[in-house]
C-alpha cells in the first residue's frame, strides 16, 4: 500500500514538473505563437474597430452666437463619430493569393442603429476586385435601370484597366500602372516585410512588457488556453512604430516593391531630428491582451491605442478585438468561378450612356428654336405678299 502511495506521488510529481517545462515565460510564448501564425498559409479572421475615447479641448464661453453655434456643431459632430465603428470579416489566402473582407461600417448610438456592409474579393494573380451585394448595387439598379442587372452578381473591377482608363487625368495612377505595383509578387513582399518588422519589433522588447492574465468567458469560448497582456510605454511604443516604418521600408526598397523617392518620404516620417521636437509633445501607449489557443497558434486579440497630448486637451482612444480561425484551411464566401459576373465596364458605360441621353434631353432643341424664328418670319412673309 505504501509503495502504491509513493508511485502515485511520484507520478503527479512528475506530471507537475512537465507541466512546468512546458510552459514557456510568457515574451517567449508570445514570440512563439506569432511566428507560427504569421506562418500559416491562410486564415479566417474578425476585426471590430472603435472610438473608444474621444475629446477636443471645450471652447472659451463668448457672447458670439457664431462660436457659440460652431461650439455645439463641433461636440455634436464628436458624438457621431463617437457612434461609428468598422467592423470586417474576411479570410486570407497566400496559396491561391485572394483575400476576402466583408467591411460593415456602423453607427450605434442613441437607439439609432444603421449598418453598410461592403463586400470584397480581391484576387491578386489576376489584379482583380468582386464587390458583392451592396448598397451600391441597389442605388445603381434604381437610377440606372438601363444598366446591366447586378442583383444577385458579382461586379468584376480589373484593377489595371481601371488604372489605365484614368491614368491621362492622374499621373499617380500612371506611375501605379507602370511599377504594376498589385501584383502577387508584390503582395507577398509587402506582407513578408510586414510580418518580419512585427516579429522584430516584439522580440525587441522587455520581458517586464509581457505578464498572463486571467481568462475571460470570451476567451473561453474563443478557445484560449493562455492571456498574454503586453504593456508598452510611450517611449516603446514610439520606438516600435520607428523601427517597424524603417525595417518595412528598407526592405520594401531593397526587394523593388518602392522607388528611391518613395523610401526617401517614408526615411523622412522616422528622421530623429523630426521627431526629437515632436514627441515629447505628446503620449501614446498601447495594450495587447493575446490569446493564444491549445495549438499555440493566437486566437484572440484585444487591444488598445491611446494617444495624448501632454496637456490632456486632445485624446483619442482606438480599441480592437480580432478573433483568428481556420488556419491553414481558410473558407470564402464570395466564389467568382460559382457566381454570376458583371464587368463594372460595361456598366459603367451604360451609366455613362444613359447620363449623356438625359442631358440631351434636357437641352432646348436646335429644331424648337428654328421653328419659333421661322413662325416669325412666315407671319412677316405673309404680310409682305399681300
Amino acid at each position: 500500500m505504501k509503495q502504491h502511495v509513493m508511485a502515485v506521488l511520484w507520478m503527479m510529481m512528475a506530471i507537475c514538473i512537465s507541466g512546468c517545462a512546458q510552459s514557456l515565460p510568457p515574451h517567449e510564448e508570445l514570440n512563439q505563437a506569432m511566428k507560427k501564425s504569421f506562418d500559416a498559409t491562410g486564415l479566417n479572421f474578425s476585426l471590430q474597430n472603435k472610438i473608444t475615447h474621444l475629446s477636443l479641448p471645450k471652447q472659451d464661453t463668448s457672447d458670439d452666437d457664431s462660436e457659440d453655434n460652431l461650439s455645439k456643431y463641433l461636440e455634436t459632430g464628436l458624438e457621431i463619430i463617437r457612434g461609428f465603428s468598422v467592423n470586417a470579416d474576411g479570410a486570407i489566402d497566400t496559396k491561391t493569393k485572394r483575400s476576402e473582407v466583408l467591411y460593415d461600417l456602423r453607427y450605434d448610438k442613441d437607439n439609432v442603429d444603421v449598418s453598410v456592409k461592403i463586400p470584397l474579393l480581391v484576387d491578386y494573380n489576376t489584379q482583380t476586385i468582386f464587390v458583392g451585394t451592396t448598397l451600391f448595387n441597389t442605388f445603381l439598379e434604381t437610377l440606372y435601370p438601363q444598366a446591366p442587372a447586378t442583383k444577385g452578381k458579382l461586379v468584376r473591377i480589373n484593377i489595371q484597366e481601371l488604372l489605365k482608363e484614368n491614368s491621362a487625368d492622374v499621373p499617380e495612377l500612371a506611375k501605379l500602372l507602370n511599377t504594376n505595383s498589385f501584383n502577387s509578387k508584390n503582395i507577398d513582399l509587402i506582407s513578408n516585410a510586414v510580418k518580419a518588422g512585427v516579429l522584430k519589433s516584439l522580440a525587441k522588447l522587455k520581458d517586464t512588457c509581457f505578464s498572463d492574465q486571467p481568462l475571460t468567458e470570451q476567451d473561453r469560448k474563443a478557445g484560449v488556453e493562455r492571456r498574454i497582456r503586453v504593456d508598452i510605454s510611450h517611449k516603446d511604443s514610439v520606438a516600435i512604430v520607428v523601427d517597424l516604418v524603417d525595417g518595412v521600408s528598407l526592405a520594401l526598397f531593397q526587394d523593388g516593391v518602392i522607388s528611391k523617392d518613395e523610401y526617401a518620404v517614408l526615411l523622412s516620417l522616422t528622421d530623429k531630428q523630426t521627431l526629437d521636437g515632436f514627441i515629447d509633445k505628446f503620449t501614446m501607449t498601447m495594450i495587447f491582451d493575446v490569446g493564444i489557443a491549445q495549438s499555440g497558434l493566437v486566437s484572440r486579440m484585444e487591444s488598445q491605442l491611446n494617444i495624448a497630448d501632454k496637456e490632456g486637451n486632445y485624446q483619442l482612444g482606438l480599441g480592437n478585438v480580432s478573433s483568428f480561425s481556420s488556419y491553414n484551411a481558410p473558407h470564402f464566401s464570395i466564389i467568382p468561378e460559382a457566381s454570376e459576373i458583371v464587368d463594372f465596364k460595361e456598366v459603367m458605360n451604360a451609366i455613362k450612356k444613359d447620363t449623356e441621353k438625359g442631358q440631351q434631353s434636357s437641352q432646348p432643341g436646335v429644331d424648337d428654336s428654328d421653328d419659333s424664328e421661322d413662325t416669325g418670319d412666315t407671319t412677316q412673309g405673309d404680310s409682305k405678299a399681300m
